[in-house]
């Protein structure tokens, strides 16, 4: 590569060179919780990675992590380089492979003269062939580099040149805002945190205005740009840049799709029909597909973090795995479908149970459904066997209540929970426990609590 480019490329993407008060972490949105895991991931030698769906806010997290370096560590502006290799200028050069990163980090490195530890920004770094094969290099020689990745397919920790890292990587699953996020942003600050009790409590007098604000959150869901957007216009077009731009760079060209309207068809099907049980044959039936197109497509849809399955619950592995079984699929994000798929109006119980996935989705554990006479919407398999049903009502039908204590007597759990509007209180039924907890406080005390448990793995 020129060295004339190499000079641009490097001019353009960090600015912060020449000031460091004008980095690009300026006016973004502060995402506290993911910033304070990042935090202490930073001081560990192994290799950081942001992973997650397209415009969740990776690179943000990445210039405000350069920004606290900076203006709070101390570090050097110069010892702080960030690389943006989805950059337009940047992609007739990808040909070259692991080469252009060697270009451009040789470059970096005779120019600046950086003393001391370098911190390397790598980010949408999946279009870069061989990409962990040089960073794996650089690890092993032990150069005074601390490498920090983002990427928005799962094959960046998933695919087999990815094994080169296992050992020497750190993944964090990047998503959009979380209901205390989103309250954060509007300027509702809410109070107490140590359980749904004290939540009621505390913000006794707010809770008409969570309540009007969990129910936007539940239609425009978490992406910060349409959060932020104040027309309904913007953002649904928005909405609908970041599906389009997610199925080309994420699915199509990566996995070779010939044929991008059945592939974006399927999807849209897809948001339409979320949180209901469907089977590839179902998926495969209204374009008339072939079951193992379908169930590929689907594949890809999740390896960009789209979508997400949540198969029927049994002890019995096969059962579980079994493809023939019907399984649920909810979407990363409610405002992502709601703004892509005519509608007169959102589903809000539809939107409420996809948000409570998502949610406990984010605590890395194994999330099943299960069906007998009736419905158990979610079983979580972390710490203990969970069960939940979701009903965005105080008005609660049968079936909610009936089908979650079928499944508490199958497997023998003495209690559940049912996520509900405002309505909190316990009852004995059948000799179960049954918990109604508010949805608007259930995802606050989720948030306010997220990565508390994660642990820090020891530095090697």
């Amino acid at each position: 590569m020129d060295r004339d480019v190499l000079h641009m490329l490097l001019t353009i993407w960090n600015p912060h060179f020449a000031n460091p008060d004008k980095g690009k972490w300026l006016g973004t949105v502060p995402r506290e919780k993911y910033l304070d895991r990042l935090k202490k991931l930073l001081e560990l030698r192994h290799v950081l990675t942001l992973t997650g769906v397209r415009r969740a806010g990776k690179s943000t997290l990445m210039h405000q992590l350069m920004n606290y370096l900076i203006h709070e560590k101390g570090v050097p502006a110069k010892n702080i380089v960030y690389l943006f290799l989805e950059d337009v200028l940047v992609q007739q050069y990808l040909t070259q492979g692991w080469q252009i990163l060697e270009d451009l980090y040789n470059y970096y490195l005779e120019t600046y003269n950086p003393q001391g530890k370098v911190y390397l920004f790598l980010d949408e770094i999946q279009g870069v062939k061989e990409f962990n094969r040089w960073i794996s290099s650089k690890y092993e020689r032990q150069e005074p580099v601390k490498f920090v990745l983002s990427g928005s397919r799962r094959s960046l920790v998933q695919s087999e040149s990815a094994t080169v890292l296992t050992g020497r990587n750190v993944q964090v699953d990047v998503y959009p805002l979380n209901f205390y996020e989103y309250l954060s942003i509007k300027g509702v600050q809410v109070e107490g945190e140590a359980s749904i009790a004290s939540l009621r409590q505390a913000n006794f007098d707010k809770q008409t205005q969570i309540l009007y604000h969990l129910g936007n959150y539940l239609k425009e869901g978490g992406y910060p740009e349409i959060v932020l957007a104040g027309d309904e216009e913007v953002k649904r077009e928005l909405a609908s840049s970041y599906y389009r731009d997610t199925v080309t760079r994420d699915v199509v060209v990566p996995n070779g799709v010939r044929n991008q309207q059945e592939v974006e068809i399927l999807g849209l099907q897809v948001m339409t029909d979320f949180t209901k049980t469907h089977t590839y044959n179902s998926l495969a039936k209204p374009q008339k597909l072939a079951v193992e197109t379908a169930k590929a497509y689907l594949d890809y849809f999740q390896r960009a973090y789209l979508f997400f399955e949540s198969k029927h619950f049994s002890y019995k592995t096969k059962e579980t795995q079994d493809v023939q079984k019907a399984r649920k699929i909810y979407v990363v994000d409610n405002g992502l479908r709601n703004f892509n798929i005519p509608l007169l109006r959102p589903d809000l119980g539809q939107c409420a149970e996809n948000v409570v996935y998502m949610e406990l989705k984010k605590q890395n554990t194994a999330i099943h459904y299960w069906k007998g006479k009736r419905e158990v919407d979610f079983v979580s398999m972390s710490p203990n066997l969970t069960f939940y049903n979701v009903s965005y009502t105080d008005q609660l039908h049968d079936r909610e209540v009936e089908g979650l204590v079928e499944g508490l007597e199958e497997f023998d759990i003495k209690s559940g929970t049912i996520l509900t509007k405002n309505l909190f209180e316990t009852k004995e039924l059948d000799g179960k426990r049954i918990e109604y907890v508010p949805l608007w406080a259930w995802l606050i005390l989720n948030g306010k609590v997220f990565f508390k448990e994660a642990s820090v793995p020891t530095d090697t």
